[in-house]
């Protein structure tokens, strides 16, 4: 059996997806000052942090998200710590489009348990695909309201959905409605136990950046998800019935790609707007900051967020910092600031010996250019 989907064009689809191409090109080029930029950057991930955990049932408003990512530490609820992991799965998925690679099931795997992961978990173990039966449940009727695949089918469905996102058919459809038949099918094997939605719609994220829609890293889409979340669940099922086998093993897709291009147009539209308010005659073409180093600018949104949470003392960082917000080793952490310190992107803060590093606090220049607007 190979996954072939199916879908028709219609003017309303290609109407959405000019939309699109129109608010790209301006993001992509619209001179804006950098910390204008940089907050642009970390809203962007926190309306998809907050909003695809949101759909999920997490209780988290902006501000106790905004806490959650600010504080490096580990402690905390079960609601925090899954916000902490998606914004460090987002992270990962910004890595991921860099190296413009295909997608492939050990990264879906890798994906699905930084989601998923404990406390003293490390993203680079991987899930493995569920071995039981896991039916999706309505929380107040308990009625089914989705039978997935039998677990022994999984693998092979999941072999072939990558095989087709590889697939010359596949490449030469639009990135958007790609991205679209991707989480569909993704949702429909349901192949873990748990946080199949959340990396659903990581994996529709990852897609789009991978084929040059990342718009700067400004653009996302999940918060409209959110806002109408019956909505958003009554087009995933289609109208289909319960049971994969019964229809939903191959569906026409249609509804499905109509619903997701016409939110990702919505969303792009609304960025185009606020980009368009924010420029400034004058302002580098691309913001230093965006030359830097991937997780350079991870860090930096990170700091944001300290400096929005009120944190005292917000570019002060340490090992156990770069360790809790990236996922990598202490080792690993003590290495990646001694080489930004030695680059100038952060100074050493030493005892009063001077002989001994306590901490690092970020380089004054890219305070001064980063962080101007949160400072006024």
């Amino acid at each position: 059996m190979v996954f072939e989907p199916r879908f028709n064009y219609c003017n309303a689809l290609v109407k959405h997806l000019g939309t699109i191409e129109a608010a790209r090109a301006v993001v992509e080029v619209l001179p804006l000052p950098p910390d204008s930029a940089l907050q642009l950057r970390h809203d962007a991930v926190q309306k998809s942090t907050r909003s695809s955990t949101r759909i999920e049932g997490n209780p988290l408003d902006d501000a106790e998200v905004r806490r959650a990512i600010a504080r490096s530490d580990r402690t905390g609820s079960n609601a925090e710590q899954e916000v902490r992991n998606y914004w460090r799965a987002l992270d990962r998925v910004e890595q991921f489009a860099d190296a413009q690679a295909p997608i492939t099931e050990v990264f879906i795997k890798e994906l699905h348990r930084i989601v998923i992961v404990t406390r003293s978990g490390r993203r680079g173990s991987k899930s493995e695909y569920r071995t039981t039966e896991c039916p999706v449940v309505d929380t107040v009727t308990r009625k089914i309201d989705y039978a997935p695949p039998t677990p022994e089918d999984v693998p092979v469905l999941m072999r072939e959905l990558v095989e087709w996102l590889s697939s010359i058919t596949a490449i030469n459809l639009p990135a958007p409605i790609r991205a679209a038949i991707l989480t569909h099918r993704f949702l429909s094997i349901h192949p873990f136990n748990d946080g199949n939605g959340r990396t659903g719609r990581l994996l529709a994220t990852a897609e789009l950046w991978r084929s040059g829609y990342r718009m700067r890293g400004f653009f996302s889409f999940d918060e409209y998800f959110n806002a109408d979340r019956e909505r958003y669940y009554n087009n995933l099922q289609m109208g289909l019935p319960v049971d994969f086998y019964d229809g939903r093993h191959n569906p026409d897709h249609t509804p499905w790609i109509l619903y997701f291009v016409e939110t990702m147009a919505s969303a792009a539209e609304e960025l185009q707007a606020k980009a368009r308010t924010l420029y400034r005659a004058g302002a580098p073409e691309i913001p230093p900051w965006e030359r830097l180093p991937r997780t350079s600018q991870q860090l930096l949104t990170r700091l944001l967020a300290r400096v929005l949470d009120g944190l005292e003392n917000p570019f002060v960082i340490n090992s156990s910092d770069i360790d809790s917000w990236f996922g990598v080793s202490e080792r690993t952490a003590r290495e990646w600031l001694k080489q930004w310190a030695e680059e100038g992107f952060v100074n050493a803060v030493t005892t009063g010996s001077g002989e001994r590093v306590r901490s690092y606090i970020l380089a004054s220049e890219w305070i001064e250019t980063c962080f101007k607007m949160t400072a006024s």
